[in-house]
């Protein structure tokens, strides 16, 4: 009765979450795609690399007849996923013209001539910090070209390798999940005119799944699929039998409901099967409401197949029996109470400065910012910083961001003695451990880490509350 795309939607979307074949064995192809594509040391890659790609970019590979059947295995997944791989700034040491660093093929395929004093420009010659050097070249580029290097922006830093990472993950590395997610996100329809609506309750509810996808087999879905001579409702015969008129408003479904106590008005005016289940099974009386589901549709089997009609006393003393089932299934244990701790800001028994940073994302549209103050020991202002990122609404950028330019704030105020707390636990991590090679912001945070070397300053994870 579901529709399969229904099935194999993520669960928080709504569906099962079981995962389709094709794009499972595209994603599990996409390891293989991800080996080839860092040339990693493996023989299987050098013997393919030396037979199929002979210097030329894997990722620009297409699909050729005399391909064996693994490699073309390869190159149907890698024309899948190439459009999830993007050129990651370290050095910015890729040739300027001849290398795939832009979103628009090597820059040299968009020029006629290239000048012989700009062959060996890198992107760092052409590209700094403060902007795009178009007065430094001998060669003539396109106006479009010319407007795409001045809205680009790369961080650069000379211990990290430029490479091609996979931009669906923050630390650049392909997984299988990674690429299934992103493949159904590819097939995922949007429907403008219905608001995008979390799932999540009602796996923790234990809600009726069919119910909610209009799924079960009422008169009106049996005739739409002509299963039936009529959606006639077979117990009243008033109106079509769809699913809120089965469980809701048949005058037989509407006594037993008041009979239990649901006779708020707004209770028989949602007119949506999903939100009328949503707020019902939210409510304080979630599971009188959820067991009355059960027994109307238990109820309506009996008197549509087998001809049999229960008393209303019967139903609700099932209902109230039932409910008293589900409570008792679903009760815990009782919780140990944590005692109460209170966090406030202090210098930890530290005598120099105390820099205490944060970033975060909010607004309509989201935009990040970040912000820091820098204090003395016996918590008095010395000096203070914010900003924003308009290029980004990444919180975890805003948070690195933020360590950043307080560091450098340090610097220039010539602090020599500097304890720097932050409530971002997986910023700290990332600094205080190796540079992931292929991290989305592995330029920033080796950035940090030069910024903190040779010097008496110390990073520490604080409670949000003690920021």
């Amino acid at each position: 009765m579901v529709n399969w795309n229904k099935v194999t939607t993520s669960k928080h979307l709504g569906g099962l979450g079981i995962r389709t074949a094709r794009e499972t064995n595209t994603s599990l192809l996409g390891k293989l795609v991800w080996d080839m594509v860092q040339s990693s040391n493996k023989l299987w890659v050098h013997l393919l690399s030396n037979k199929y790609i002979r210097g030329r970019n894997f990722l620009q590979l297409s699909l050729q007849a005399n391909n064996s059947p693994s490699w073309s295995s390869i190159i149907r997944a890698n024309n899948i996923l190439n459009h999830g791989y993007s050129w990651h700034a370290g050095s910015c040491s890729s040739s300027f013209w001849f290398n795939n660093w832009s979103t628009r093929s090597p820059i040299g395929n968009h020029v006629p001539v290239i000048e012989i004093h700009d062959l060996h420009l890198t992107v760092k010659d052409v590209l700094s910090v403060d902007g795009f050097h178009a007065h430094d070249l001998y060669t003539n580029l396109p106006n479009e070209i010319i407007d795409f290097m001045n809205s680009t922006h790369f961080r650069f830093n000379a211990a990290i390798e430029d490479s091609f990472i996979w931009a669906k993950n923050k630390n650049g590395n392909y997984t299988t999940k990674s690429g299934y997610d992103w493949l159904l996100s590819l097939k995922a329809t949007v429907d403008v005119t219905t608001p995008h609506r979390s799932w999540s309750w009602i796996w923790r509810l234990q809600a009726p799944w069919l119910f909610c996808h209009n799924a079960v087999p009422t008169m009106s879905l049996l005739h739409h699929r002509n299963m039936a001579s009529a959606a006639t409702c077979s117990r009243c015969g008033e109106e079509d039998e769809t699913l809120m008129h089965c469980f809701r408003d048949c005058r037989f479904s509407k006594t037993i409901w008041l009979n239990i106590g649901f006779s708020d008005t707004h209770f028989f005016s949602d007119q949506d099967a999903p939100s009328w289940i949503h707020v019902a099974a939210t409510g304080s009386r979630n599971s009188c409401f959820l067991a009355a589901l059960w027994w109307i549709w238990r109820q309506h089997n009996l008197m549509c197949l087998n001809n049999e009609t229960w008393s209303l006393f019967r139903i609700t003393n099932n209902i109230h029996n039932y409910t008293g089932d589900i409570i008792k299934s679903l009760q815990q244990s009782e919780r140990i109470v944590q005692p109460e701790r209170l966090v406030k800001w202090n210098c930890q028994n530290h005598f120099g400065a105390i820099l205490n940073v944060d970033g975060s994302c909010l607004g309509s549209p989201i935009r990040a910012g970040f912000g820091g103050i820098i204090r003395n020991s016996h918590g008095f202002y010395l000096s203070g910083f914010s900003g924003h990122i308009s290029i980004s609404n990444d919180s975890h950028l805003a948070e690195l961001t933020a360590i950043y330019h307080g560091l450098h704030l340090a610097i220039d105020m010539g602090l020599d003695d500097l304890a720097c707390y932050s409530d971002s636990l997986l910023s700290i991590t990332l600094i205080t451990v190796e540079t992931p090679k292929f991290h989305i912001y592995a330029a920033l945070l080796q950035d940090i880490k030069d910024l903190l070397g040779n010097r008496n300053f110390t990073l520490y994870h604080t409670l949000r509350e003690g920021n």
